[in-house]
């Protein structure tokens, strides 16, 4: 293998973390017009959710436009947790990004849409969130959380959704809909173990083999497992690639309307490895270099992606993958 086979790999590889970006055509958010199924209330009025949603999603826009401190510092303001450390990491590759890929992230200009609100009046509570993609017209979910009374609302995970795909209703705003929660009764499996099972069946060259499947194929998980398999491929002899995926968290959710079950959003690291066997280097992509510092690495390249996973639980039967997002966030070679 020369040195340009393995830059061919790496480049495919990090042009992966934008698969969801080349993912185009229909999906659907349904309305919030279902009869509500409970009398508890939402945790906020729907004026003052639609409120905070429109401020926080300002602010997240206004922070990728941002430079240097001033948008660090709106980023802190915007996202929280792993949605932070994604958002911190565009901001970085920002640079590295054509004309084209930067059209596809870009959102309308409509007020974002507050699907549901947690009810109750306790703590910690979030509210699901739709923006829209100017280009492509997907539909954008995005969980916004506050674990207290002195903490703001936060973006905690976001996702366009993936074509053909669609979100049940939850009850409406002004009744609240009853928080995911630690436990996971009335879902057809628990958000963890989905998470868990759904990252392992993307590994590459082997995933784990799973007799019964808790979620059905969708258009994500083909993109990823084609691009590691192309990734192997154009490395050939002289090199290898291996790609693992873990559950990290269930950054959270809220339960459906009626009998639907839950929509959950889960966070999945991933880090893919290219190994050189041959005897010249690697050259790096642009990405790389931004986050190592790197113009070249000899013996291993690596790259560490989050992925943002949004899934429709039902109370029996397989969940469905509705949206996802990759953020290269880290890499390191030797």
């Amino acid at each position: 293998m020369t040195p340009h086979d393995v830059r061919r790999g790496l480049t495919v590889l990090v042009g992966a973390a934008l698969l969801s970006a080349s993912l185009a055509g229909c999906a659907t958010v349904a309305g919030i017009s279902d009869p509500p199924t409970g009398t508890v209330g939402g945790a906020v009025s729907g004026t003052r959710a639609q409120s905070i949603a429109a401020e926080v999603m300002d602010t997240a826009q206004k922070a990728a436009a941002a430079p240097g401190a001033d948008g660090d510092t709106l980023r802190d303001a915007a996202y929280t947790g792993d949605a932070l450390t994604a958002a911190k990491a565009d901001a970085k590759l920002a640079g590295t990004l054509t004309q084209d890929q930067k059209d596809a992230l870009a959102l309308t200009p409509a007020a974002p849409v507050v699907l549901a609100v947690s009810n109750g009046l306790s703590y910690p509570r979030s509210m699901v969130v739709q923006t829209t993609r100017s280009k492509s017209g997907l539909p954008v979910l995005s969980l916004l959380v506050t674990p207290d009374v002195r903490t703001p609302f936060k973006i905690a995970a976001s996702a366009p959704m993936l074509p053909a795909t669609e979100v049940p209703a939850f009850d409406q705003v002004t009744q609240g809909a009853p928080s995911l929660g630690d436990d996971p009764a009335g879902l057809a499996v628990d958000p963890a173990t989905l998470a868990g099972a759904y990252a392992a069946s993307l590994a590459y060259p082997t995933a784990a083999a799973t007799a019964d499947q808790p979620f059905t194929d969708d258009a994500f998980g083909s993109k990823v497992k084609a691009a590691a398999k192309t990734q192997a491929d154009q490395l050939t002899s002289g090199g290898t690639f291996t790609e693992q995926h873990a559950a990290k968290d269930v950054a959270g959710g809220l339960r459906l309307a009626g009998d639907r079950g839950a929509l959950a959003f889960a966070v999945m690291e991933r880090k893919d490895t290219v190994l050189n066997k041959s005897s010249g280097a690697i050259n790096v992509s642009d990405p790389f270099k931004v986050l190592t510092g790197l113009s070249s690495v000899k013996a291993e390249a690596t790259l560490d992606t989050l992925e943002f996973v949004v899934f429709v639980i039902p109370q029996s039967g397989q969940s469905q993958v509705v949206g996802a997002q990759e953020h290269l966030v880290a890499a390191s070679g030797t």
